[in-house]
């Protein structure tokens, strides 16, 4: 019985907690209900809804309804420190005031992160709009025409991100400083501030980029005239590669690919010293190789080219000068000499060369013992009874040794 006292007076001791507890819970949800339910409203007298649905694609965000949800947890969160005191909770108590205390001293932070943004993002696009519409005026975009860049693409457009991303990227720093996370800002921070130093050599690389392509343009376009009117067009029908008669046209002329190449080695050139700028040694080392080898390919296939003139021209001597055997002759010093030249615009290609050099040792090795099989065996006889001759006249007395005197043996077989 007395137990039973005990608990009785200890429910009735703690019973004004508790309804303090219940009333602070009820006046909790009532005022985080009321507190939402103004939120919702006013937000949407704004029609805010309405303005980030224009800006959004698929499935619409009420935004008006998730502030206001966060304003409930929020009004809730604000009460439980009473309610947790109300109760006695000590142990629970301490965690929550030391949490909702620095919750409270970071919302001014969030703040002031906030305004920094949104004015930020206000200026910023400000000055974009300002921007593409000057250029546009300005006909920057018609630049875009000229330059053979693909249809739809606006200069103007491009100009007013670049001019938004560099207002926005210092309010960006500012923000996060404002945050004081030094653990989190700090790396984004110092990423920001590289950023925003490496941008006068961003826009030098990108002016000597810029400025390259329209020169490697008028560049190329003068090569092409020079050499369509030095008739170099003809070059492939000269080569043997073209019927006579029907030459190539459009973009795929030698004039005309001599200037792409022309036009594409000036922006190369360009983008070693673009590379340099942004302090990129190793791109721009790649760059210099692949530009080196891009010049022992277009040298080897000059020398290549060379060796279709020169063979060509020596079949038409062979074939004009051998009578009956002259198609063969001409086919024989044609295909050498391509072989010979074909070697040569390999080797300074320097593709290969080991093997260039086995190729030609075993195809000379393998004339050779061609030749010698074919005079030892297939003509064993004669080469028997020629060797007899040479040597029956260099036995007779007073007999010259020279070469001349066994040719002139070979040549009168009645001796």
């Amino acid at each position: 019985m007395d137990t039973i006292q005990v608990y009785t007076q200890q429910f009735l001791n703690y019973l004004p907690n508790l309804l303090t507890a219940i009333l602070l819970a009820v006046a909790a949800f009532v005022v985080a209900h009321f507190a939402r339910l103004l939120t919702v409203k006013g937000l949407k007298a704004t029609h805010v809804d309405e303005r980030m649905a224009r800006h959004q694609q698929g499935e619409p965000v009420q935004i008006s309804k998730t502030v206001g949800d966060i304003v409930y947890g929020l009004v809730l969160l604000f009460f439980l420190p009473g309610i947790l005191g109300a109760l006695g909770l000590n142990s629970l108590l301490s965690p929550a005031t030391g949490f909702l205390n620095t919750f409270l001293a970071f919302i001014p932070r969030i703040f002031g992160a906030a305004v920094i943004l949104l004015i930020g993002a206000f200026v910023a696009k400000l000055l974009r709009t300002l921007v593409t519409n000057v250029a546009a005026t300005a006909g920057v975009d018609r630049l875009t025409m000229r330059a053979g860049l693909p249809a739809g693409t606006h200069l103007s457009n491009l100009l007013g991100i670049v001019v938004y991303g560099l207002v926005i990227i210092p309010f960006i720093t500012a923000a996060l400083d404002a945050l004081q996370l030094q653990s989190i800002t700090a790396p984004i921070s110092d990423m920001l501030n590289r950023i925003l130093s490496a941008l006068p050599n961003i826009f030098a690389a990108a002016a000597v980029l810029a400025l390259a392509f329209f020169i490697g343009r008028f560049v190329g376009d003068l090569v092409r005239g020079l050499l369509t009117s030095m008739d170099f067009d003809r070059l492939p029908q000269m080569l043997g590669f073209q019927p006579t008669g029907s030459p190539a046209v459009g973009n795929t002329t030698p004039s005309a690919i001599a200037g792409h190449v022309v036009h594409a080695t000036i922006v190369l050139f360009a983008l070693v010293s673009a590379f340099e700028l942004l302090q990129a040694e190793t791109l721009a080392n790649l760059t210099r190789n692949f530009i080196q080898l891009i010049g022992q390919i277009a040298l080897g296939m000059v020398i290549f080219a060379v060796g279709l003139l020169v063979a060509n021209f020596l079949a038409r001597i062979a074939s004009s000068a051998s009578g009956v055997n002259g198609r063969l002759l001409a086919g024989v010093a044609r295909w050498s000499t391509i072989a010979l030249f074909g070697a040569m615009a390999l080797r300074q290609m320097g593709i290969a060369n080991e093997i260039v050099n086995l190729a030609f040792g075993l195809t000379l090795g393998a004339i050779a013992v061609a030749f010698a099989l074919a005079f030892g065996l297939g003509s064993r006889e004669t080469a028997g009874k020629l060797t007899e001759r040479w040597r029956q006249q260099l036995e007779k007395p007073g007999s010259s040794t020279g070469p001349g005197t066994a040719s002139s043996a070979y040549n009168n077989p009645t001796d």
